[in-house]
């Protein structure tokens, strides 16, 4: 029992991440897989830590991933050093798939076309992989690697061309843009953060960076310290919330 536990926990340690999006759709293409591109804050994003440390770190997506997906973090740390190049690719990834909030989670097909999105999922490795093959209209079979009879002829060595630089945005006074999650555990947008309650996190106004605290999340406001002055935000029109 105890070699089994190991050999479980061995294979979820050695799950590949990949950090380059095109070389991870390469090989979803050549393997038939699925391409799962992570947007997470890893050092700061409560939920984010909650879904690794649930269901990325666990034996069974290990072995559910080994033969359906080809994983990519793209990561937004707040403490973590990651190259210019990578904060690059990641924003230009966020900006093309419209990522909001965090974690998102977009599954590509094997041609790299969209085919689903998801945040936390609470219940385990179980209950994740129900709600991705749902959302993707995964297979539950295997996956079978695409024939290749003949052997590949060798690649030119990769050269990774960095994107264009994003247009600077324009922030002007704080304005609540929405709040989202369940009733239990809300997250808001304010300007270009995402924050729970108790979280605090620079935010920009008026093209400067201010030390923003959310106190409380109401049904349609949150009440927020903005550099230590407390102050209450409203959504500009009313949200609903799941029960």
């Amino acid at each position: 029992m105890m070699l089994g536990w190991a050999g479980q926990s061995l294979l979820a340690e050695n799950l590949e991440w990949f950090i380059d999006a095109k070389v991870a759709q390469e090989k979803a293409k050549r393997e038939n897989k699925y391409v799962l591109l992570d947007f997470t804050g890893s050092d700061w994003c409560g939920w984010c830590m909650r879904l690794k440390s649930e269901v990325f770190d666990r034996p069974e997506f290990a072995e559910f991933a080994r033969t359906k997906l080809v994983l990519v973090e793209v990561d937004f740390p707040r403490r973590k050093e990651i190259s210019d190049a990578q904060k690059q690719a990641n924003t230009q990834l966020a900006s093309t798939y419209h990522i909001t909030g965090y974690p998102t989670l977009i599954v590509l097909n094997q041609d790299g076309k969209a085919v689903g999105q998801l945040g936390y999922v609470s219940g385990g490795p179980a209950a994740f992989i129900e709600k991705l093959e749902q959302a993707a209209k995964i297979s539950k079979t295997a996956a079978a690697p695409a024939s290749d009879p003949d052997p590949e002829p060798p690649r030119k060595p990769f050269k990774w061309t960095p994107p264009p630089l994003p247009v600077p945005t324009h922030y002007g006074s704080l304005t609540l843009k929405s709040i989202s999650g369940t009733k239990a555990r809300r997250m808001v947008l304010i300007n270009n953060a995402t924050m729970m309650a108790g979280e605090t996190a620079k935010v920009r106004a008026q093209d400067q960076d201010v030390v923003v605290c959310c106190k409380e999340i109401r049904q349609d406001s949150v009440l927020i310290t903005c550099d230590g002055k407390p102050m209450e935000l409203r959504l500009p029109r009313r949200y609903g919330f799941d029960p």
